[in-house]
């Protein structure tokens, strides 16, 4: 239930609940009721005098009752590891839920080896043959690794979420997204003052310092970015010149994404810094940056992020010594002004 609710959506979480629960009663019945029919059989004596350590032939009314206890659980055990890997898709970035997840499947791996063993011993049983081994020697062992590795990782998947929600990591994450922002804002800033509501600090030391309001500062930091890059004037021919600098040194995706935007933003800078008047491209923003905005404040402060790591790329810094031969054709090419 617990990851049924965490990963579905809660019409459907609750829907799919109430259907295994109708299983598991209609089967917890049949359970009963075969029990029932033979209360007194070695099979249901988990101490050294029964069947489970003794070994030797098996009951058929308890045999069943075995398999579909077993099979409903090992039904369950491959429901959490789809439920947990998928919810380690969605948590892409958060390293500890991530571990705590995979760790209670491969605990849940372990669970369905140690049915898969049962239900095949039960069978057996049931087919009047006796295993030379008994089932306790197989499952034990099993189940003490499988059922340490299951606690593990649900221990560690409710510390994780009670992490990433206590106020103290959300600051910190908060205080640590301002902090990676602050050289490319600052940057922005010195040529747009307007852009900004609270000036930043004039050195990194300063910022880091600056403990306080961190997540309304990182906030107010992407927004102004945005602002920022909306007023630059990239010289026309720019983004294509660094896309193509980029697919020769085997950049693509994100990356590529990241250090073609980068390096329009050093043109522009330096566009700013002279104070020249040239023509740009339509697009004051590429497709990229469109599609990240809609994707919420997470993914924009990714993508700053990233563009602020590009900074080192030797595209930019051969973007940056281009630019005055940028501006020179972008003037002559009669492109479009933003």
């Amino acid at each position: 239930m617990f990851y049924l609710f965490s990963v579905e959506r809660r019409a459907t979480a609750i829907r799919i609940a109430r259907r295994e629960w109708l299983i598991y009663a209609a089967l917890t019945a049949a359970v009963i009721t075969l029990f029932a029919m033979n209360p007194s059989a070695s099979d249901y004596d988990i101490t050294p005098a029964g069947r489970y350590q003794a070994g030797g032939p098996g009951d058929p009314f308890a045999a069943v009752a075995y398999m579909l206890s077993m099979g409903f659980s090992g039904t369950m055990n491959v429901v959490v590891c789809r439920l947990g890997w998928r919810w380690v898709k969605r948590s892409k970035g958060t390293r500890w839920l991530a571990m705590g997840l995979n760790t209670n499947a491969l605990g849940q791996i372990g669970a369905l080896l140690m049915v898969l063993h049962s239900v095949g011993y039960n069978i057996a049983l049931l087919f009047g043959v006796v295993p030379a081994w008994t089932q306790n020697l197989a499952e034990t062992p099993i189940k003490g690794i499988a059922g340490l590795l299951t606690m593990l990782g649900l221990s560690a998947t409710a510390l994780s979420l009670w992490i990433r929600n206590s106020r103290l990591v959300v600051w910190a994450h908060a205080n640590q997204a301002r902090r990676r922002l602050y050289p490319l804002h600052r940057r922005m800033y010195a040529i747009f003052p307007v852009i900004a509501v609270d000036p930043p600090p004039s050195s990194a030391w300063k910022d880091f310092l600056h403990v306080r309001r961190a997540k309304r500062q990182a906030l107010d930091r992407i927004v102004e970015l945005w602002e920022g890059r909306q007023r630059l004037r990239i010289p026309h021919g720019t983004r294509a010149l660094a896309r193509e600098l980029g697919h020769a040194q085997g950049l693509s995706g994100p990356v590529l994404d990241a250090v073609v935007e980068r390096a329009c933003l050093e043109a522009g800078f330096e566009v700013a810094r002279l104070g020249t008047d040239v023509r740009v491209e339509l697009a004051t923003a590429d497709e990229a940056s469109r599609l990240v905005r809609e994707k919420g404040i997470a993914a924009e402060l990714r993508w700053w992020e990233e563009v602020g790591r590009a900074g080192t790329s030797p595209i930019v810094a051969e973007i940056r010594a281009r630019t005055p031969e940028l501006v020179r054709a972008s003037i002559s090419s009669g492109a479009a002004t933003s």
